[in-house]
């Protein structure tokens, strides 16, 4: 989504954020370690719960756990939006 808010291509984007291969990799929708987490959390934020119980299951993790970590993350972001 910055990249369409800067409206600049998300490789351009990405060059000039510090951040370790396997995340821009997955950014950029190439096969990356992290695939896994970024279709979980792409469809859990997207309502698609289907495909959001699908990618839990593969990653052997609980509903519970998912809907506590997404918890931590939303609130988190509050935090660093306030600033």
């Amino acid at each position: 989504m910055i990249d369409a808010i800067l409206e600049v291509p998300m490789v351009r984007v990405l060059e000039s954020i510090p951040l370790d291969h396997e995340t821009k990799a997955v950014l950029l929708g190439a096969d990356s370690q992290l695939r896994p987490l970024y279709d979980l959390m792409l469809a859990r934020d997207s309502g698609n719960w289907t495909t959001t119980a699908d990618c839990t299951r593969k990653l052997g993790l609980s509903e519970s756990e998912v809907a506590e970590v997404h918890l931590q993350a939303m609130q988190w972001a509050r935090q660093i939006s306030s600033v």
